[in-house]
């Protein structure tokens, strides 16, 4: 036990000592404190922990934990960040900035060389249309009769003797054919007259006059022309239109603008089923009748009985133009006749053969609805009273060629040969005795050009005929303009100047 108290006194006298000794120590820190050069020792030398003597946890801990990093964390609601991985954090925002940055440099560069780009395109297309109409590579070919009188009349015409301008967008034929798609959507409606006639059969046709288009012309550029034809003599000379394989009035507003201001009277001669109404008998005609002609122009004859006459065909219209002033021969009520994308021969491997196959399919399908599907109940009944195609195989047809094959039936006709033999045009195109003006474009993909090449023979001989053949205008279209959109259509200027040169002919 002695020996046990000594230890326990000479372990308290060493802690006196030790703790007599930091004591000391801390009083000169204090001291050496005190003057300048030791605040800034004080600053940079790190701080020991005093620990308490003989503990275990303080062997070496406190000064250990000083001469490492210390990790620190900053707690931010639930989210705990560690002092290490904000630095690495910075970093990642600092790569992703210049990322950022690198790609809207990019875009930038991309949007940059994409106008360029169009700049170069829009300045390629202004110098290849100067190009094209300087070297006159857009300018008309003609062929003419041998008659001198219509050398005479086609002098006067200057549309065909200058090249077409068309619009620095519709340069080419796909484009050309999508603005005819759109500019009903553009173009302001008219008013129209209408005036209903009843054929001998119980067939319903109509006359559609004319009269004025109140709104501006945004596709043209023409302000409203007011109540026009209202102001005309009652010997003005009329134009009659014969439209198109399902075509309106409504698609010749811009022809019929431009005649009225040049002092025509147009009207539109509709056909069977192109009323908007159903039919009244089992029969309508794809390129028109004859019998049915015969009494839109008596019509238009007990109206104006002093007026001049001038037919004007467009696509199926011509087949028609030209089947009726063949059959009339020197009795033909029109004056002249212009027809604007024939088709010339309609029998077999003819026209309804050489139709580009997708426009063929859209044209099918047109038909198909305009004539068929709204007139179903009718045609079956007519499949009942008939032995030709009925309404199953008409519907079924699977292209132009094929339907026009079976239509003979509703055509009024005993059997194809028969159609062909009364409809053709070119059965009776020798007999033609009036001046008449034929256009076919060379991109056209509907009255292909071959359909031209192989019925030259039309244009031979001492007859009043020219053919004009142009490198662009497609079906129909021939739009003109000196800015991005049509302003006129080439084809109805030259049909008008064509028409005027006659009247001034005498």
């Amino acid at each position: 036990m002695s020996t046990g108290i000594v230890e326990a006194v000479s372990v308290s006298t060493s802690s006196r000592a030790v703790a007599s000794s930091r004591a000391s120590t801390a009083r000169r820190t204090i001291r050496a404190s005190s003057s300048p050069s030791s605040r800034l020792d004080r600053c940079s030398a790190p701080r020991a922990v005093p620990s308490r003597v003989g503990s275990a946890r303080t062997s070496g801990v406190g000064f250990a934990s000083i001469s490492a990093p210390r990790r620190s964390t900053l707690t931010r609601g639930d989210d705990t960040y560690s002092g290490t991985d904000r630095s690495g954090t910075t970093a990642s925002a600092l790569s992703a900035a210049g990322a950022s940055s690198a790609f809207a440099v990019g875009i930038e560069a991309f949007f940059s060389f994409l106008g360029s780009a169009l700049a170069a395109l829009v300045a390629g297309f202004v110098a290849l249309s100067a190009w094209r109409r300087n070297l006159g590579l857009l300018r008309p070919r003609l062929t003419l009769s041998k008659s001198p009188r219509i050398a005479r009349l086609v002098d006067s015409c200057p549309a065909l003797h200058r090249p077409l301008r068309p619009p620095l967008l519709l340069q080419t034929s796909l484009a050309q054919l999508i603005a005819y798609l759109l500019k009903r959507n553009l173009v302001p409606e008219a008013r129209w007259t209408r005036e209903t006639l009843t054929t001998e059969d119980g067939g319903e046709i109509a006359l559609e006059w004319y009269e004025c288009c109140d709104e501006d012309d945004v596709w043209n550029g023409l302000e409203g022309d007011g109540s026009v034809t209202a102001s005309l003599p009652s010997a003005a000379p009329v134009t009659c239109v014969l439209h198109t394989l399902t075509g309106t009035a409504a698609d010749f507003v811009v022809l019929a603008r431009e005649a009225a201001r040049r002092g025509f009277r147009p009207v539109v001669c509709l056909r069977r089923g192109h009323l908007d109404a159903p039919l009244r008998t089992p029969k309508f005609n794809l390129l028109g009748n004859c019998d049915d002609l015969d009494v839109h122009l008596e019509a238009i004859r007990v109206k104006f009985p002093g007026a001049k006459l001038f037919g004007y065909g467009e696509s199926a219209g011509t087949g028609l133009a030209v089947r009726y002033s063949g059959e009339k021969g020197t009795r033909n009520p029109f004056a002249a006749v212009s027809c604007v994308c024939p088709g010339y021969d309609t029998t077999e491997g003819g026209a309804f053969s050489r139709f580009e196959p997708l426009l063929d399919r859209h044209l099918l399908a047109s038909v198909k609805e305009m004539f068929l599907s709204a007139n179903e109940e009718l045609i079956r009944g007519f499949d009942r009273a008939y032995e030709a195609p009925g309404y199953d195989e008409l519907i079924a047809a699977p292209d132009m060629a094929e339907l026009q094959r079976r239509l003979y039936g509703v055509e009024g006709y005993s059997s194809l040969a028969e159609y062909h033999d009364r409809t053709n045009p070119m059965g009776t195109v020798r007999d033609i005795a009036v001046p008449m003006l034929v256009i076919n474009s060379d991109d056209d993909p509907i009255c292909a050009p071959s359909n031209v090449d192989d019925n030259l023979w039309a244009f031979e001989g001492d007859v009043d005929r020219a053919l004009v053949r142009t490198p662009i205008g497609t079906h129909c279209c021939f739009y003109e303009g000196r800015t991005l959109r049509p302003r006129s259509s080439w084809a109805h200027e030259a049909s008008l100047e064509f028409f005027e040169s006659v009247l001034n002919d005498g």
